[in-house]
């Protein structure tokens, strides 16, 4: 617990957590999650990535691997609060806990790895397993990367697969009859809003866009710099298809 303490007081010490990462252009309120959380996001993705690896070590009996997998896990999962504003205090509280207990698994996930005691590591990951689980639901829909493919639900397929407004069939063809968060699955977004005056912009969060996330709407391929706001646009574009510009007005002023 002192190594766990010890990263906190750095954090804060550095100024890391506390580093503004959006442009002042919109009120947090109207950002879409994936943005507002965008920094949990980014530390989100890689401990995913450190959770399937400790996983696949665990069942080919890689003992020796799971000591520095579970410690780098640790050390993404107690940076989140810092990075996680925009939560409720109720949420924010609940998220302490959680960061807490994740602390206490991974010690003894590393004890019980340290002593080659494949039984308790296995129970030890299971726990592990629930509490990251458990933070991830304290979270907005969407606000962090699942790292995996998520299967099209009820919603997705009235959202992307229907088409209204100015998001036409041919546009859903071109998409590949899917939605982003399958097409694009485990993608981690930057949200840089370093951006110079007159280069693109996500049309939704004025961030720069990903030139690897495109998707078709009225004919015209847009970029974007997350998948929920793709998902956020193809939505203004049925319900409010006046307010949808060309791809080049979508830039820096």
């Amino acid at each position: 617990m002192k190594k766990y303490a010890t990263i906190i007081l750095s954090l804060v010490t550095l100024g890391i957590v506390n580093t503004p990462v959006l442009a002042q252009t919109k009120t947090a309120g109207t950002l879409p999650a994936a943005v507002r959380f965008a920094k949990a996001g980014e530390t989100w993705g890689q401990i995913v990535a450190d959770r399937k690896a400790l996983a696949k070590a665990i069942t080919e009996k890689r003992l020796a691997d799971v000591h520095d997998l579970a410690f780098s896990l640790r050390d993404g999962v107690v940076t989140l609060p810092y990075k996680s504003g925009d939560l409720t205090a109720a949420k924010k509280a609940a998220l302490q806990k959680q960061v807490a207990l994740l602390a206490e698994c991974v010690e003894q996930l590393h004890v019980s790895a340290d002593a080659k005691d494949s039984l308790k590591t296995v129970a030890a990951f299971a726990r592990l397993t629930k509490t990251v689980d458990a933070i991830a639901v304290l979270y907005p829909a969407n606000a962090l990367p699942s790292g995996e493919v998520r299967p099209l639900s009820a919603a997705d397929k009235a959202l992307f697969l229907i088409p209204g407004g100015v998001y036409t069939k041919a546009d859903i063809k071109a998409n590949g009859n899917t939605s982003p968060y399958v097409k694009f699955a485990g993608y981690i977004p930057s949200h840089d809003a370093l951006v110079k005056s007159g280069e693109p912009v996500c049309p939704i969060s004025e961030t720069r866009p990903d030139p690897a996330l495109r998707w078709m709407v009225r004919g015209k391929e847009y970029t974007f710099c997350c998948p929920p706001c793709i998902a956020e646009f193809v939505q203004k574009a049925k319900k409010t298809p006046g307010a949808i510009k060309s791809p080049e007005a979508y830039r820096k002023p």
